[in-house]
């Protein structure tokens, strides 16, 4: 499988990352300002209206951010083929879901095809893995990210870049997630958003 960093719509995600490993996981447009005034490059909004999402959008732009929204989650959005494209035309950088048969929607559209993938049983990782390795997805983002250097040796088959999202609330424990092979990390931690370097 060719490097997903050498994708030119993966290429600005990842050269974000490479600068700041960090993006600011918003969920709640209260907290939107502070993650466009930090040092972040990404931010990733995992709670929202989907139909006003335009505007947030542009506002990030203008703070010269990526946004990366997580299709799921968000209210008022089918995560299915249409609401990919309706986050298109709102401008998304990237979209997130736990749905890996909308991966290839996603990157037909030209964002970047982020897939969740959730860890709450051992039992499981076979299962998710093999569905994340079919899926196409350009990034996939493990959660707990926090648990991420204890289960690192589980997911060697996955080709493409990781991001550690959920629990991650210190430097020690983002830097430890780096340091088990993620490119980054996904952190509600306002601390981070600013004090994270590469």
């Amino acid at each position: 499988m060719p490097d997903a960093r050498h994708d030119p719509r993966v290429r600005p995600f990842m050269e974000r990352l490479d600068r700041i490993p960090c993006c600011a996981a918003i969920t709640s447009d209260e907290v939107l300002q502070d993650a466009l005034e930090s040092d972040v490059g990404i931010v990733f909004i995992l709670r929202a209206d989907g139909l006003d999402l335009e505007p947030t959008v542009r506002r990030a732009h203008q703070a010269g951010k990526l946004v990366a929204v997580h299709m799921d989650l968000v209210d008022g959005i089918r995560p299915d083929t249409t609401g990919v494209a309706w986050l298109a035309r709102a401008g998304a950088d990237a979209l997130i879901s736990s749905r890996g048969q909308l991966m290839p929607a996603i990157r037909r559209e030209g964002l970047v095809a982020i897939h969740r993938l959730l860890l709450v049983r051992r039992s499981l990782v076979e299962t998710a893995l093999t569905a994340v390795t079919k899926s196409g997805a350009d990034i996939v983002e493990v959660l707990p990210g926090v648990i991420l250097p204890d289960v690192a040796d589980l997911l060697t088959r996955i080709r493409v870049p990781l991001l550690a999202g959920g629990f991650i609330r210190t430097e020690t424990e983002a830097r430890a997630a780096l340091a088990a092979g993620a490119s980054g990390v996904t952190t509600s931690t306002r601390s981070l958003w600013s004090g994270l370097r590469a």
